[in-house]
């Protein structure tokens, strides 16, 4: 995949945005069960908060967005309230921080950026999928105590 332009990965967010609007809106959808166009969604989102760019290959093994200082970040998109979203242990060594955004009331924002590391320590890890679990209100702390921006 070829470098995309801030107003490419503009216009696709926008898109992106309005078909789940559609989905959820129109049809009825939960935003939980639309996960793969909000996901992706959080990865435009990501690219365009940090001046990144997505990633050269689709589900790039770790990570999704490339910073202009070579940073590497995960992006983790959710519509869930409550609950943790998952990092793996496999690819962890290959991510410098971490993005977690929420889609909530037909919007994104900022649940937690900042370096993999306190995240990781944060969580709860769950042996048979290799997994830590970050739970979400766990990643708003982090934020406040970190004194990290929201992006």
């Amino acid at each position: 995949m070829k470098d995309l332009t801030a107003d490419q990965i503009q216009e696709l967010y926008d898109k992106y945005l309005e078909l789940i609007h559609r989905e959820v809106d129109e049809f009825g959808v939960e935003p939980t069960e639309v996960r793969h166009l909000i996901g992706r969604l959080g990865e435009f989102y990501c690219a365009l908060q940090t001046g990144g760019q997505l990633a050269h290959t689709v589900n790039q093994h770790g990570f999704d967005v490339i910073c202009g200082d070579g940073k590497r970040i995960s992006v983790k998109t959710t519509a869930q309230i409550a609950g943790f979203v998952a990092i793996s242990e496999t690819t962890a060594d290959n991510v410098n921080d971490l993005m977690v955004v929420q889609y909530r009331d037909g919007k994104l924002s900022t649940i937690y950026y900042g370096p993999l590391r306190p995240a990781i320590e944060a969580a709860r890890y769950y042996e048979p999928d290799k997994n830590y679990e970050l739970d979400i209100s766990k990643a708003r702390r982090l934020t406040a105590k970190y004194g990290l921006k929201q992006a």
